[in-house]
Parts: C-alpha cells; structure tokens; sequence
C-alpha cells in the first residue's frame, strides 16, 4: 500500500456545498448592503474558511472591512451557514464507494477543514460517511488554520502515518499549502468538466490532480501507473 493514511478536506473535495455556502453569504451581503456574487466567484475562496471568505467577499463588494466590522458580521455570517448547509449539498460522484474501498484495504482516514465542528460534523452525518473517518479536526479546536500544518501532522501521528506514507486530499490552493508546509504528498481533485479550473488546479503544483475521483483508490493502494 502507497499511502496507509489519507486526510481529506471535506467542502469542495467529498460534499459539494458551493450552492448553499453562496447562499448563506449572498443573504449576509444582502444584509449589509452590498451586492450579491455568483457561484463561480465563491468557488475561488472556498478553502479559506468563513473568515477568510467573508472577507473576500466583502472585498469584492465594496470598501475594504476593518477587522473589528469583519468581527461583528461573521456571528451573522456563521448562522446562516449552519442554516443552510445540508439543504442543496451532495456528495460528489464516485466518493462514497471509494471511500469504502479504502476502509476496507485497511486506510485510515480523517478529515481536515477550515470550517466550524457543528455544522461540519453534521453535514458528514447527513450525507452518510462519517463512519469512514477516524478523526475530525475543524477551525474551532487549538490547532492554527490551514495552510499551517499543526492539524495534518498531529491527525498523521494520531494515524499512525509518517509523512511518506501520508497523503493530502483536497480541492484547493489552501490544501495543496497545508501539504507542502507538512511535506505530505497532495492529491487535488477536479470535479466536473470545468476546464479552466483543470488548468488551475494544475497551475498550483499538486504532486496528483485526479479527473475522477475513483481514481484515488489506484493511487492511494499503489495500483496507479
């Protein structure tokens, strides 16, 4: 076996939840004022936690937040994500059978994301596939954010992995960062047939950028040539 241990990130790599994270932020922008955004512009940001995503948003919408208003509007901003996470989301194809083929070669898993413990964990369970992972690390613990690597190297250890036998599976800049701060192999995934995020994906020097993700069974097993 190439890779005993696998971290996953979970929106945008396992649960396609672009549709209600646009709709939780476009209601805060709506709330404040400021001009509504498209799925395609929030896509861009969506590894970079609540924060740091309202704070592109608001970027992107008008004047420049100070810390302090960016404070006072993500209480706002988190309750409408827990609201509304779950009612569009899905998982993506071909992840739940690859998931159990890796847990029954003996893979062990967890996932890693820059999002809150609530309505992270609850979102797993919705979708079915939290008995797949053996640990579950989110933004609100005492572990920095990612791209630093403090939460990939302690669930790696908590696996049991060494970071040659450990691999990184994500969807964005902020997974392939947190990877090579870790020096762990990354795998990013490309869902859909968007070829401009293809060529992004590739811009972004992943050691794998899989097409398919049924493919990370080959990869992850050692059976990929």
């Amino acid at each position: 076996m190439r890779f005993p241990v696998v971290l996953f990130d979970l929106n945008g790599t396992l649960v396609d939840t672009l549709a209600d994270l646009t709709a939780a932020l476009n209601e805060t922008l709506a709330h404040l004022g400021r001009p509504l955004l498209e799925a395609s512009q929030v896509r861009t940001w969506s590894g970079e936690g609540l924060r740091g995503l309202l704070r592109a948003a608001l970027l992107a919408t008008g004047p420049a937040p100070t810390d302090l208003e960016i404070n006072d509007w993500l209480h706002d901003f988190r309750a409408r994500y827990a609201a509304h996470l779950g009612q569009c989301a899905q998982v993506y194809p071909g992840v739940k059978e690859t998931l159990h083929a890796l847990m029954d070669a003996g893979v062990r898993m967890a996932i890693v994301t820059n999002k809150p413990e609530a309505p992270s964990l609850g979102l797993l369970q919705q979708m079915q596939i939290a008995g797949y992972f053996d640990y579950f690390m989110t933004c609100d613990g005492d572990v920095p954010r990612k791209p630093d690597p403090t939460g990939a190297l302690r669930l790696m250890e908590q696996l049991g992995g060494t970071p040659a036998q450990t691999l990184v599976v994500g969807s964005s800049r902020i997974d392939r960062e947190t990877a090579q701060n870790a020096g762990i192999t990354c795998a990013l995934v490309q869902h859909g047939d968007q070829e401009s995020s293809r060529v992004q994906l590739r811009g972004l020097g992943a050691d794998f950028v899989l097409d398919d993700f049924t493919v990370l069974r080959a990869l992850v097993l050692g059976n990929r040539g």
